[in-house]
This record gives C-alpha cells, sequence and structure tokens, in this order.
C-alpha cells in the first residue's frame, strides 16, 4: 500500500467533509451580467387631450360688447382664423399656449414630462349668464406624453400646425408614459429592517436552520437575477464552530399584479450554476420550501411610488402656463399596464387619465 498516495486520499476526503460542512466560505457561483436583448414597449398610443378654457374679459372693453353682440348673432362654431375682432388676438394666445406644451416640466429633481402635443382644434365658444365677464369653449389637443428621467431634455419646438376638426367629447385627458423602478431602489427596499428578512430561518430546514442573510437583485439578459446569502448549521462542527455560508442565484420574469401593485417573479427558479451547487453540497434546500419562500420574498410593491409620481405629476401641471393663462389639472388614475426587466431595472409602461381645465385672461 502506498503511504503517499493514502496521505493524498486522506487529505482529498478531509477537504471535501470540511468543505461540505461549513468549514471556510462555499465559492460563489455567480451570474455574469450578460447584455439585456433589445426590449421595447409598443410605441405610445398618441393621448387625447379635451381641455375646458375659462376666458375671463377685463371691465370696460370694448372687445367684450362686440362679442356678446356676436354670440346673441347666432355665432354657432368658434373658428379663430376667421374671428377677426379689434384686440381678440387668438392665435396669438394659442400659439403662445402651443410653445408652453412643447417645454420640458420640471417634476422633481431628475424627472421632467414632456407632453409633446401633435394636434390642436379649438370647440364653440358659449356665454354663462351667472358669470359676465366670461366666455367659455374647449380646446382639444392629440400629445405623446412621457416622464423623462435624467438631466432637462433637449427639444425642438415645432411651430403650430392648422387647427383640426372638433370632435365634441368629455372634458378629460388619457395618456401613456413610460417609468422605471431601478434594482438600486429595489435593494434599498428589501434592507429595510421592517421587512424583518435578515435572520430569518427558513421552515423545513430542521436544524440546519437555513437562514437568510439578504437578497440583492440584479439584471443580466433580460432576466432578473436574484443573489441570495445564506447561512446554516453544517452537519459536523467546523474548527471555528461557524455556521457554513452560501450564496445561491436565481433568475425570474417580473410580473405585474395590479389588485397587489405589484411586480413578483412567478418563474423564479435556481440559475443552472447555483442548482449544480446545491444538488452537490446542500441538497437539503430542495426539501424545504426554500424556492417559494424567496418567490414571496422577491415581490417590489410599487403602489406608493406610483402615487407619488401621480402626486408629482398634479402639481406640476396645476401651474401657469404663461401671464395670463393657468392649468387645473386632476390625475385620477394611474395605472401600471406592463413592465420588462433590463440591466439597469424594470421599464414600466403606465397609463394616466384625468381632468383638466384651463383659465385665460384676455388682455
Amino acid at each position: 500500500m502506498n503511504p503517499v498516495k493514502n496521505g493524498q486520499g486522506l487529505f482529498l476526503g478531509l477537504t471535501l467533509l470540511f468543505l461540505s460542512s461549513g468549514c471556510g466560505t462555499v465559492p460563489k457561483h455567480y451570474v455574469p451580467v450578460l447584455p439585456a436583448p433589445v426590449s421595447r414597449f409598443p410605441p405610445v398610443k398618441t393621448g387625447m387631450v379635451r381641455l375646458p378654457v375659462i376666458i375671463t374679459f377685463p371691465k370696460g372693453g370694448d372687445l367684450l360688447h362686440h362679442l356678446s353682440n356676436f354670440l346673441k348673432g347666432g355665432i354657432r362654431q368658434f373658428v379663430p382664423e376667421k374671428f377677426n375682432l379689434p384686440g381678440f388676438n387668438v392665435m396669438g394666445h394659442l400659439k403662445d399656449l402651443w410653445g408652453k406644451m412643447q417645454e420640458p416640466i420640471f417634476l422633481e429633481k431628475g424627472a421632467w414630462l414632456l407632453i409633446r402635443p401633435e394636434t390642436l382644434s379649438v370647440g364653440r365658444m358659449r356665454t354663462d349668464l351667472r358669470r359676465r365677464m366670461t366666455a367659455h369653449t374647449v380646446l382639444e389637443m392629440t400629445a405623446l406624453p412621457e416622464i423623462i428621467f435624467g438631466p432637462k431634455p433637449l427639444t425642438t419646438p415645432r411651430k403650430m400646425p392648422p387647427l383640426s376638426h372638433f370632435q365634441r367629447g368629455p372634458g378629460t385627458f388619457q395618456a401613456m408614459s413610460n417609468t422605471r423602478i431601478s434594482y438600486k431602489e429595489a435593494n434599498q427596499y428589501f434592507r429595510d429592517p421592517r421587512l424583518k428578512l435578515k435572520g430569518m430561518i427558513f421552515p423545513g430546514t430542521g436544524e440546519r436552520k437555513l437562514t437568510l442573510e439578504g437578497v440583492r437583485l440584479y439584471g443580466s439578459g433580460g432576466k432578473v437575477i436574484a443573489e441570495v446569502k445564506l447561512h446554516y448549521n453544517p452537519l459536523i462542527i467546523n474548527f471555528g464552530g461557524k455556521p457554513a455560508k452560501l450564496t445561491v442565484y436565481l433568475r425570474g420574469t417580473p410580473r405585474y399584479l395590479p389588485k397587489q401593485r405589484v411586480f413578483d417573479l412567478p418563474d423564479l427558479d435556481y440559475d443552472i450554476k447555483s442548482n449544480d451547487l446545491i444538488l452537490q453540497i446542500a441538497d437539503f434546500i430542495f426539501k424545504s420550501d426554500f424556492k417559494n419562500e424567496i418567490r414571496r420574498i422577491a415581490r417590489l410593491p410599487i403602489g406608493l411610488k406610483m402615487d407619488i409620481v401621480k402626486e408629482k405629476i398634479n402639481k406640476a401641471l396645476n401651474r401657469p402656463l404663461g401671464r395670463f393663462t393657468c392649468l387645473h389639472t386632476q390625475v385620477n388614475s394611474f395605472d401600471v399596464l406592463n413592465g420588462f426587466a433590463d440591466n439597469e431595472g424594470i421599464e414600466v409602461r403606465i397609463s394616466i387619465k384625468g381632468t383638466a381645465t384651463m383659465e385665460v385672461v384676455w388682455n
């Protein structure tokens, strides 16, 4: 019997024993960051904005008298190109409004709203007996609004197109846009001590006490990767008397749950490298409900984020648009339609619906 070979076999056996019993740290089977496939939502559909307009005229001018006579005379359709009253500079006000609608609207640091108007039309004008110094009409605008994250976006002013044919409808606006949940935001959420994730013991792991140390999400190849750090009690006590450490990687695809207002990862499963590692060293994990527990934990609530964005849009759109024009807006619904993962986070498509009114002081 060769003592050298016997010594080598004994050393190899002890090495495997210590690895399986938790001596040292199990090597990390890291999932590399691969380029995400090019993914895009369908093009943003043109949103319709029907904007009731209240025009307040200054007292004591001939303009109001001439306007009242025209309305009493049976003018039914308000056509600015043909409405030539002295001092009634309709097209000038509309062009000013068109220019304002093309400027980026500040929401917060690093967030801007672009309305990007496409067409503009004007509806019938009428008077209000209870407010004699006012006239009322409706602006109808189609636009391609979008929320932009980052520095102030550059825009190229477009000349106002000829007024389109007005189509009567409810005084509402609707738009679609995109926003993003970054992995940085997600990982800050998982570190919140109120969740009590750190130190959680997975059920079904018995005396091994598989314990969660932390969860970190990142992107790779169009999937969400969950890096799960764990420790557990080894079968054989190691020299340091410390728990064995293990890092497991799982990958999944985000799905939005509208009732809960969260993104989850319903297909979250072991990455193939982590799968081999568990089979070799920690097969007891398979006997527990570990994977389903991680699926339950790896959920990103975005309802609060959407509420904050909605309030910021409401605040941004209730503002003066010029010296004589003020916009009053109420966002009523702010719904998430879909989302996909890339290497920066989860890109989210949202739908915005609400009401708006514009007040104009004619001067």
